[in-house]
């Protein structure tokens, strides 16, 4: 799926509807509709939060590619969850740790994750290993191992493959692991056994929405987490700050409207107001005849089902 072009015609469209709320009894002509442009990628940020010159988007460029903020022109916040998230983590890497990150869903933790692996130094291999929903021991052993770059079948017996794993994991590794709470408590005890390995150089990061009362299913592994980190919704005062920065439109929003939009919608799900701006550009985009900036919110807001 793809977005329509944001032009600088769409651009001056949006400033006119957003910087005074019109008449709405008085008659409105259609005005210019935007040609589509199809090689505009949906939802995609403009920079990378490590402020390096490629974009912020899946591929080798960053280890931070991989998050997309889904909004044309939008850009990723560095907000005070980010920052404090970033530490920990040089923290939990230099100690050789674990690290468990939960949050609400929608309420940031990739990209925070995303934008704390951009920032660590030069070392350790950085390795994201995809979690099935319910995976086995095998299933997740499998994945690392891939993960990794490993080259070892499923079908290989387990001690050949933890072999392998056990000397590759000898040099510095950054073993990422989002939405642990779908493994099985053998599968999150197979983990502990990484952490544990004494010859291993490994930081385990864990992450995932309700993962920290996963991970006290596991008290050997719970035991062993140096740092815990919850990703909060934003507050009402946040959400006034950060949503400007988030993305030009919200520039020019009545702070009264993005409070009710927060209030009746959002509840400071970072998610929420994407989807609220991704709904807004759309309705500038395809209907010449939408009208006030505040409107234009309501509507997004009612889409979304929370007004």
């Amino acid at each position: 799926m793809k977005a329509p072009a944001w032009d600088e015609t769409t651009w001056a469209r949006m400033d006119a509807l957003l910087a005074a709320e019109h008449d709405l009894t008085r008659g409105r002509k259609p005005g210019p509709r935007p040609a589509a442009d199809l090689s505009t990628p949906l939802y995609r940020a403009r920079r990378c939060p490590c402020e390096g010159d490629h974009p912020f988007r899946a591929g080798p460029d960053c280890a931070a590619a991989g998050a997309d903020t889904l909004i044309p022109e939008a850009d990723v916040v560095v907000t005070e969850a980010l920052k404090q998230t970033a530490s920990a983590l040089r923290h939990v890497v230099a100690a050789g740790g674990v690290m468990n990150i939960d949050g609400a869903p929608g309420a940031g933790k990739t990209v925070a994750l995303q934008y704390a692996l951009s920032l660590l130094p030069p070392g350790p291999n950085v390795c994201r290993v995809p979690i099935p929903v319910g995976a086995t021991i095998s299933q997740l052993r499998h994945a690392i191992a891939e993960a990794l770059a490993l080259e070892v079948r499923s079908a290989n017996r387990f001690n050949a493959t933890d072999q392998a794993l056990a000397i590759a994991l000898r040099s510095p590794h950054v073993l990422v692991c989002d939405d642990v709470q779908r493994l099985s408590p053998p599968a999150l005890e197979y983990l502990c056994r990484l952490a544990a390995d004494p010859g291993a150089s490994t930081t385990l990061v864990l992450a995932g929405t309700g993962s920290t009362r996963a991970l006290q299913r596991i008290p050997e592994l719970a035991s062993r987490i140096l740092t815990r980190r919850h990703i909060p919704p934003l507050t009402p005062a946040q959400a006034q700050a950060v949503l400007p920065v988030f993305h030009p439109l919200w520039r020019k929003v009545p702070p009264q409207n993005i409070a009710r939009a927060d209030e009746r919608c959002a509840r400071g799900n970072f998610r929420t107001f994407a989807q609220i701006t991704a709904h807004v550009i759309d309705a500038v985009l395809t209907d010449p005849l939408a009208h006030s900036g505040s409107a234009l919110v309501e509507t997004a807001c009612r889409r979304l089902g929370g007004i």
